[in-house]
C-alpha cells in the first residue's frame, strides 16, 4: 500500500468513527428526548404541573438526532434521493449528476457549519430562560451536523472525481429512492 492509499485509509477509518459517533449522539439523544416528553406528559397530565424545560429540552435533542443521523445518512447513503432521472442517463452523465450531487451536499454542510457557527457565536453571550443555558446551545447541532456533511460530501466527492464511484465500502447510490 502506497502512502496515498495509506492515507484516504487512515482517513476513510477515521471517517467511519466520526460517523458511528454522529449515529450514537442521535441515538443517545433520542432515548433522552424520549424520557423529556415522557417526563412532561406525566407532569401535564399526572402531576397537573408541566415542567417548564421539558419543550425546550425536548426540541433540543431533536435537532441532535436530526442533525447527527442526517450526516451520517450523506456518508452512508442512506438519506434520500431522485435516481430515476440519472439512472436513465448515459454513464458519463450519471457520473457528472454524481459529482454535481456531492459537490452540492459539500458545499451545503459546509454553509451549514459556517452560519451555524456565527449564530452560535453571535447569541454566546444571551441564555435560554427556561434551560439556563448559554444560548449558543440552539446552534450547536447545526454547525457540527453540517461539518459532518461538509466532510462526509468531501470524501464522497474526492473519490468519485479519483475512481468515478462511490468511497469503498460505501453505497455507491443511496438507499432510499423515488422508485
Amino acid at each position: 500500500m502506497n502512502g496515498v492509499q495509506a492515507l484516504h485509509h487512515g482517513l476513510s477509518a477515521a471517517l467511519g468513527i466520526a460517523a458511528r459517533a454522529a449515529i450514537f449522539i442521535a441515538g443517545l439523544a433520542m432515548v433522552a428526548m424520549t424520557i423529556v416528553v415522557a417526563w412532561g406528559v406525566f407532569g401535564r397530565f399526572v402531576l397537573n404541573d408541566t415542567p417548564a424545560w421539558a419543550e425546550a429540552s425536548a426540541l433540543l435533542l431533536m435537532a441532535w438526532v436530526i442533525l447527527g443521523a442526517a450526516a451520517a445518512g450523506v456518508r452512508e447513503g442512506f438519506h434520500m434521493g431522485f435516481e430515476t432521472l440519472r439512472d436513465s442517463l448515459p454513464a458519463g452523465l450519471a457520473l457528472a449528476c454524481n459529482i454535481l450531487s456531492d459537490a452540492v451536499i459539500t458545499v451545503f454542510g459546509a454553509a451549514m457549519a459556517w452560519y451555524g457557527s456565527d449564530l452560535a457565536l453571535t447569541v454566546w453571550d444571551a441564555t435560554l430562560p427556561t434551560l439556563g443555558l448559554p444560548g449558543t446551545v440552539e446552534y450547536l447541532p447545526i454547525t457540527f451536523g453540517g461539518a459532518l456533511m461538509a466532510l462526509f460530501g468531501l470524501e464522497r466527492l474526492v473519490a468519485r472525481l479519483a475512481t468515478g464511484q462511490a468511497p469503498v465500502g460505501l453505497p455507491a447510490d443511496t438507499i432510499l429512492t423515488d422508485s
